[in-house]
């Protein structure tokens, strides 16, 4: 049965009518500029008195350094933040950061990146290239976590394909939150679950690739990495709800990830919404066990030399959640 918390978190998403504003182009500008008055969410008070906070600028982006006072484990966290690559970092987006610090005794680091429609894709991997390569200098890659929440998502399977093709050293395991793979809208299973999904329309989906594509193919990898290779990629852990929109292109990603080799634990959540592991509710506090596993999980095992048959997908559905 779902939780109390669940079928409240799903009446107030319907309530506050979240889902209109994403239901067209002009829907979606017309939220982008309301959000930009109000501006993003700062670490809140109780991160601030919980742990380390620091920031600094590189290449131009602001980046959050979260640390656990006193010894932490040595594992970092590159957490980039969902919005659809338009929306700026919310409260419940640090608040899961604080949680993750708590479990694991990790180092998160947090970019501000820019934000579509006034950047785009370019400027985006321009600023969290120098990033990244000033982490993994700093510390062992394989300590390092990339791991990111609908759009983050996306971009933390994009940002660890360019780092392969540019031979860069790849990051120790990657964690996806209901990733926005495919900002195409193309995946005709789509139009079925607009019913059930109380956050994200197809449109609004479709409008929010177009601006961070800012004029190029919205097929290019940077962009939708399920266009990209997935050979030779760190292991993968993914979340997907069954009343997520964007459960149709992280099936699609799995059966490449089986085709490929790409090691991926695949956990699928029963009536869960996009997103749903940063709400408090008992169906998130499963989800974020679940991750925190995958973190600590030593994935050498699964890495496998080039030309060997590809590893079968662990597909994972949590039959203990809501139906909605």
């Amino acid at each position: 049965m779902p939780s109390i918390q669940y079928r409240l978190w799903r009446l107030a998403l319907r309530l506050v009518r979240r889902k209109h504003r994403f239901s067209s182009a002009q829907a979606l500008h017309e939220e982008i500029r309301r959000r930009r008055k109000i501006g993003r969410a700062d670490p809140t008070p109780r991160l601030l008195v919980r742990h380390e906070i620091s920031m600094e600028l590189v290449a131009g982006v602001e980046v959050y350094t979260v640390r656990p006072r006193g010894t932490g484990s040595g594992r970092q966290i590159l957490y980039l933040h969902g919005g659809g690559y338009v929306f700026d970092i919310v409260s419940q987006h640090w608040d899961f950061i604080g949680k993750l610090v708590d479990a694991l005794g990790a180092t998160v680091i947090v970019p501000i990146y820019p934000l579509a429609p006034e950047h785009t894709y370019r400027d985006v991997f321009a600023g969290m290239l120098p990033l990244y390569d000033q982490i993994v200098q700093r510390q062992p890659p394989a300590s390092l976590t990339v791991m990111g929440d609908s759009a983050g998502g996306g971009m933390a399977l994009a940002l660890a394909q360019i780092a392969r093709d540019s031979g860069r050293a790849l990051p120790g395991r990657l964690v996806l939150m209901s990733p926005f793979v495919d900002a195409t809208g193309s995946n005709p299973g789509i139009d079925a679950l607009e019913p059930l999904d109380p956050m994200l329309s197809k449109p609004g989906g479709i409008e929010c690739g177009r601006v961070y594509a800012g004029g190029d193919p919205v097929t290019l990898p940077q962009v939708s990495p399920i266009y990209g290779s997935l050979r030779d990629l760190p292991p993968v852990t993914l979340f997907i709800g069954t009343h997520d929109v964007l459960l149709p292109d992280c099936r699609a990603f799995r059966r490449l990830a089986q085709e490929q080799g790409l090691p991926l634990r695949y956990h699928e959540y029963e009536g869960m919404f996009h997103v749903w592991m940063l709400l408090p509710m008992p169906e998130a506090d499963a989800a974020f066990a679940q991750i925190v596993a995958a973190v600590q999980a030593d994935d050498s095992a699964q890495r496998h030399p080039p030309g060997l048959a590809p590893l079968r997908a662990e597909a994972e559905t949590a039959d203990h959640a809501g139906q909605g």
